[in-house]
């Protein structure tokens, strides 16, 4: 009896100790992620903040509502690629930085190019929408045809469905 319950233990043992090894919110590493992959999602998580920096900077200068609304969904879709961050285990610098602090030097000097260009006047803030949202849209097409990972997969086209949004929302604005 007490050699049959031994072995139950151990088996169990066996069984949960993989689920132990993954934390509580899933692998501590980044297995079968390429450095591709996880260059793109540290990328890809500056460059949702550089939009909602711009957007916010863009909606005090202005008041143009259409910017608040924008600044908020980017910050839901940092937060979606801050899951991935989290997820995966990979250097989140990227999110523990402050406001306008940018990792990535191209990033940081686009920021900054795109935000002092925002400033000029309303019409130029709607155009600089137009080119971030244009530039996310590149940037995440191509990220989905360097994955095939269905979570990453997932956030890319939610991600991507959103910057066509708005994209057309800047677009109508201009009109």
């Amino acid at each position: 009896m007490k050699t049959k319950l031994f072995f139950a233990l151990i088996l169990v043992a066996l069984l949960v100790a993989p689920l132990w090894a993954k934390g509580p919110n899933g692998p501590s590493t980044s297995p079968g992620l390429t450095d591709l992959e996880k260059a793109n999602i540290l990328y890809l998580f500056e460059e949702e903040k550089l939009a909602h920096e711009v957007y916010v900077k863009m909606y005090e200068k202005w008041g143009a509502n259409i910017f608040d609304t924008i600044s908020q969904s980017e910050e839901r879709h940092m937060n979606s690629v801050e899951n991935l961050i989290y997820k995966y285990g990979l250097d989140d610098t990227v999110v523990t930085n402050g406001s306008e602090v940018f990792t990535n030097d191209f990033l940081g000097g686009k920021y900054i190019e795109l935000r002092d260009e925002g400033y000029k006047g309303l019409k130029s803030a709607l155009e600089v929408g137009v080119k971030i949202e244009e530039m996310d849209i590149d940037d995440i097409e191509g990220m989905l045809e360097e994955t095939d990972k269905p979570d990453i997969t997932r956030v890319l086209t939610n991600l991507l469905d959103g910057s066509n949004n708005h994209l057309d929302a800047f677009e109508t604005h201009l009109q």
